[in-house]
């Protein structure tokens, strides 16, 4: 090579070094990490994973209240998860429960902060679901109350290392650093599935919780250029949780977003706040359910969420019990649309709102004694009972536990007898109702059959045909 090329080809080089050193200098301060390491955007830190955490005789994991039993093909395992960053340093717990095989798991993943009752309450409510249709749900211990309070409560030597700082900030971190683990591949928390998408989700307290992670800015964080959530699950966020305010309506986050309340929330609300602060509008990725009739907390012989109205006394009329209506239905309903918005791009129905009176306080009610609009199912449109979803203490106040229950009023055999004529009338009813509703996609195939095996097997008008 001559002396002239020879200093081109050096200078020539030079620049491309120069060249690349700058891009490279140009990722990493928007936020890349060197070679090997995610890219992340909008929270502080991808945590480092030690786990699972071994059982022993004397140290076993924390034990959720009301927790079900472990199905046949799952496995429970309990992670610690670690961040120290300039902005924020924490340890703290994470606990799956997924199918053993992995090459079984949907590929839906349900990530939950823990109550600060100690209760996964979506898992709770959806376990049947998640079982038929291999979801893995992730528990994560996300704020400083329920790490302190009980997870150190409960077993101090196995959770003395764990610590997260006493801000919401701190909570939606974690959440966010658990978001971003399950989108790494391997993946150290469910290892050997894999992952197609994630929900972050809760019911009451952490619906709240899940909401004001919504509304933060790590809600639109991401890692190696992929949202942290590909959805969120919010269900009946419960009043009185959100401190001295109402709950507010949650912002379009460019991801899909379902959310539930119940008659109960809307009640409640209004009777405290005067208004509605949480109704919105539907829009390209937002759904609100406000559905007729439902509880916080229903008596549902399956659904464990009823023994916190065990043994209430509350200001009811006489002949009053506790309302059976099936909230697990709903809660299923409403997360399978939202994994197949997510997944397949199919946008969940519409659903009108509880209907209201001119008062913008009161709800309007059909001749049977039940809320008009909303999400529909068989306890309103089928009824055999008038329900009313929310309680007042002894006294007639607004008070919880009762606030949390409700009650309803069946119908005599007279009324019965009007609406339906015989036994096999009403049967008929159900059946042609659940057909609407799965039509419709606000019943499951699998729950509409249950009902109509429930209608058959019901006390209503029994000996006529």
């Amino acid at each position: 090579m001559r002396v002239g090329s020879r200093v081109r080809f050096v200078v020539l080089v030079v620049c491309a070094s120069v060249v690349l050193a700058v891009s490279w200098a140009a990722v990493t301060s928007a936020g890349a990490s060197p070679r090997g390491r995610p890219r992340i955007a909008g929270f502080a830190c991808v945590p480092t994973v030690d786990g699972p955490v071994p059982v022993t005789e004397s140290s076993r994991p924390f034990v959720a209240v009301l927790q079900a039993d472990l199905p046949a093909g799952f496995v429970d395992e309990e992670f610690f998860v670690s961040c120290s960053s300039p902005s924020i340093t924490y340890k703290t717990a994470v606990f799956v429960r997924r199918p053993a095989d992995a090459r079984r798991a949907s590929g839906v993943v349900a990530v939950e902060p823990l109550h600060s009752t100690g209760i996964w309450g979506m898992q709770t409510l959806l376990q049947p679901y998640f079982v038929a249709h291999d979801v893995a749900h992730v528990g994560v211990a996300a704020s400083n109350d329920v790490v302190e309070r009980i997870l150190k409560g409960g077993n101090p030597t196995r959770y003395a290392s764990l610590n997260v700082p006493a801000t919401p900030e701190a909570t939606n971190e974690v959440l966010a650093g658990v978001g971003a683990l399950l989108h790494q591949r391997p993946n150290s928390l469910l290892s050997g599935v894999r992952i197609k998408s994630t929900i972050l989700g809760g019911w009451s307290q952490t619906s709240v919780v899940t909401r004001a992670f919504i509304s933060s800015p790590q809600a639109k964080a991401t890692v190696d250029g992929h949202r942290v959530f590909d959805g969120f699950f919010p269900g009946q966020a419960a009043v009185g949780s959100s401190g001295r305010s109402q709950v507010g309506r949650v912002p379009d986050v460019g991801v899909p977003v379902v959310e539930l309340q119940g008659e109960r929330e809307l009640l409640v609300t209004i009777s405290i706040y005067g208004s509605l602060g949480y109704r919105r509008a539907d829009s390209k990725t937002y759904r609100l359910y406000e559905v007729a009739a439902m509880s916080h907390i229903n008596d549902e012989p399956d659904n464990p969420v009823s023994s916190f109205a065990g043994g209430l006394t509350c200001d009811w009329p006489p002949g009053a019990k506790p309302s059976a209506f099936r909230q697990t239905d709903i809660w299923a309903m409403a997360f399978d649309n939202l994994t197949r918005w997510i997944s397949k791009g199919i946008a969940p129905p519409r659903a009108g709102r509880i209907e209201l009176e001119a008062d913008g306080k009161t709800v309007k009610r059909d001749a049977n004694g039940n809320a008009l609009g909303g999400v529909r199912s068989i306890f309103v449109d089928v009824p055999r009972s008038s329900i009313t979803p929310t309680s007042l203490a002894p006294g007639g106040v607004v008070m919880n536990p009762c606030a949390y229950a409700g009650y309803q009023l069946d119908f005599k055999q007279d009324k019965l007898v009007q609406l339906y004529r015989t036994h096999a009338g009403y049967v008929q009813q159900v059946v042609k109702d659940t057909k609407k509703l799965v039509r419709e996609r606000f019943l499951l195939p699998e729950d509409a059959r249950g009902l109509v095996a429930a209608a058959r097997q019901a006390n209503v008008l029994t000996g006529t045909s």
